[in-house]
């Protein structure tokens, strides 16, 4: 077991902490053209300017608690790199995301900081996606028996602007494990964005604080934008004289997230299905970045047979997805559910004429789109839904209607406006992406009142959970199959 050490004295600190922005050093900016024109930089320039620092910081790592006082007990550390899934969220050497030319292409290492291809650059639309990364790992540890929420006495969260806060705390309450506030210790509104030094000097002051008490847990969670890296440390205040190693087989915890919730509150069949949705739902959104055709589309390399294509791909589900909403209905013996169902697919029995307006828009033809085949996904996700929707009371299509309409709320608007950016389109030829990112949030929000009913048994609740990670799975199967110029 790993000991962590803060001993200081009057003559010298183990850390020093300091602030330095790269991009702020006088005159930087000034050969611009950009500036010497009167303009504003660009605001992922801009954003780096002045929000960018870093700072310095270090443990002292020994096999034993210190003799005197207090000391920290490392009880695991948990890395994940989802580098392979994101690009670079910070840059230089080029003038824009995605451009060819870099700074080698100009003619003097002058000419390049003067068009500003030299400025450390940050792809702002990114960070939302290392905040979500952050919170399912989170979760995952939680489903893994391996953090207890209720258990935990401080969290120690780096974050580099209040604005990130915010949006983990949303997450967190939406998932049902938030850690109290009161509980959360951080420094950046007397210290700054410290950046890699955060989780040091956070842990330094609030060791220095006469808050900690023997046998507290601290729990750590460090996000980091730059190759979208997580970080989970778990650490234990434990008294200088405690010089035994605990014994490991006391430190087991049982692996269900449904168990492992103590208080009355919590334990709940609704508080487990708004953690598995929320752990099965952020793991869909990070795989849909690797599949080829989404990668195409957020790297600015989609072309307009790739829109074609996934329309093509699209249709039969949409067309279908009245139907088996209907057939669900029809098997329902409770009304509520059946009205729900028939009033969803009534909602959208006609969205199929919008998504076929909108390929002939784009120069397809209309047959084709109508007779175009299957790809494996579709046929998949078609056999798995039809099938569910053919048993008593499928109320674990839920999960499924889950997926698929928090597809349309959080990514077919942003597709839209991305596919019309690219492809220099008019509104009415992305008008079905768009219109399923007003139209399902309201869908969304009649999920949510059914998670939160009291007829909820766990056992609903986990097959809901099983049908949407199935569904959520065959969708990305759907996506993945469609054939992309590389």
């Amino acid at each position: 077991m790993v000991y962590q050490d803060f001993a200081r004295d009057s003559s010298q600190h183990r850390f020093k902490e300091f602030g330095v922005s790269l991009l702020a050093v006088e005159g930087k900016f000034a050969v611009e053209s950009t500036i010497q024109a009167g303009k504003t930089l660009p605001f992922d320039v801009e954003f780096l300017r002045w929000m960018l620092s870093d700072g310095a910081g270090a443990f002292l790592l020994q096999p034993q608690p210190s003799s005197t006082g207090l000391s920290l007990r490392v009880e695991w550390i948990e890395l994940i790199s989802h580098a392979n899934a994101y690009p670079t969220c910070m840059y230089t050497g080029v003038k824009e995301h995605g451009q060819v030319k870099s700074w080698l292409d100009y003619p003097s290492y002058v000419e390049a900081a003067q068009d500003g291809a030299m400025d450390l650059r940050q792809n702002v639309r990114l960070l939302d996606n290392e905040v979500k990364l952050g919170v399912e790992g989170w979760l995952r540890l939680i489903e893994a028996g391996r953090v207890h929420p209720q258990e935990i006495d401080w969290l120690i969260c780096h974050y580099s602007s209040h604005f990130f806060r915010g949006q983990i705390v949303e997450l967190l309450e939406k998932a049902n494990c938030m850690i109290p506030e009161t509980k959360w210790f951080t420094n950046l509104y007397t210290r700054g964005n410290t950046g890699s030094a955060s989780v040091y000097l956070m842990l330094e002051e609030l060791f220095h604080s006469n808050k900690l008490q023997p046998g507290q847990k601290i729990f750590c969670f460090v996000p980091e934008s730059g190759r979208f890296t997580t970080a989970y440390m778990m650490l234990t205040v434990v008294e200088g004289a405690q010089h035994s190693l605990p014994n490991i087989n006391s430190l087991a915890r049982p692996t269900s997230p449904f168990s492992s919730l103590k208080s009355s509150e919590e334990n709940t069949p609704q508080a487990y299905l708004i953690q598995q949705l929320t752990l099965v739902w952020l793991g869909f959104e990070r795989q849909l970045r690797s599949v080829p055709i989404v990668r195409k589309l957020n790297q600015g390399q989609f072309t307009l047979e790739d829109y074609k294509a996934l329309l093509r791909s699209l249709r039969p589900q949409v067309v279908e997805g009245a139907r088996w909403i209907t057939r669900a209905a029809s098997y329902m013996t409770d009304f509520q559910f059946r009205s729900m169902f028939i009033g969803h697919a009534q909602d959208e029995h006609r969205d199929f004429q919008t998504l076929e307006r909108n390929y002939v828009a784009v120069g397809g033809k209309l047959e084709e789109i109508v007779n175009a085949e299957k790809n494996l996904g579709s046929e998949a996700l078609s056999a798995f839904i039809f099938y569910q929707a053919s048993q008593p009371n499928p109320i674990d299509l839920i999960g499924s209607i889950f997926i698929i309409e928090g597809l349309g709320k959080q990514f077919a608007g942003q597709w839209a406006q991305q596919i019309q950016d690219t492809l220099d389109l008019q509104p009415e030829q992305v008008s079905f992406l768009a219109s399923h990112s007003v139209n399902d949030e309201s869908h969304m929000k009649k999920i949510h009142d059914l998670i939160d009913a009291e007829w909820l048994t766990l056992q609903l609740a986990q097959r809901i959970a099983k049908t949407a990670k199935i569904t959520a799975r065959l969708y990305r199967l759907q996506l993945e199959e469609i054939s992309v110029d590389n």
